[in-house]
């Protein structure tokens, strides 16, 4: 995952262009690249939107709508992975206390919580900035995942 990041990172930073453009996929085609997205961003641990934004722009949506759309399918994501994660580690003796399953509940709490405010923020920026320095500075992010996962 942290090679793959990294190549996409680089393509998203020198903006290299897939062969063909391709239109936006139909439903079937979105369930199951939903369904990948979520799957490896609970199985690695990483936010669904390290995925679903490089999808989103090789799809020939716009960056903007990209991480708009990205960030609307965060919720959804994260709700199915922490109730698969629950589910998983129920009954698990092992954990801290406030544990329910492997979900340790301050930290849901706080990741919450900032979201919240952040992602209002966020949703302005990604508006103000121009679409080609929105895709560098996601670039440079996923360049720092690709990095962390290989370190």
């Amino acid at each position: 995952i942290g090679v793959f990041a990294l190549i996409v990172a680089a393509q998203m930073a020198l903006d290299l262009k897939p062969k063909a453009s391709r239109g936006i996929p139909g439903k079937p085609a979105l369930i199951g690249a939903g369904g990948v997205i979520g799957w490896a961003s609970a199985i690695f641990g990483i936010g669904g939107g390290s995925l679903t934004v490089p999808f989103l722009t090789w799809r020939s949506l716009p960056m903007q709508q990209a991480v708009a759309t990205s960030s609307a399918c965060g919720l959804p994501i994260a709700v199915a992975s922490a109730l698969s994660f629950m589910w998983l580690g129920w009954g698990n003796t092992h954990l801290p206390a406030h544990s329910v399953g492997y979900v340790y509940l301050p930290a849901l709490v706080g990741i919450a919580v900032t979201s919240m405010f952040f992602a209002r923020f966020g949703a302005r920026l990604a508006h103000k900035l121009s679409p080609r320095l929105l895709k560098r500075l996601f670039a440079a992010l996923l360049f720092c995942v690709g990095l962390s996962f290989l370190i």
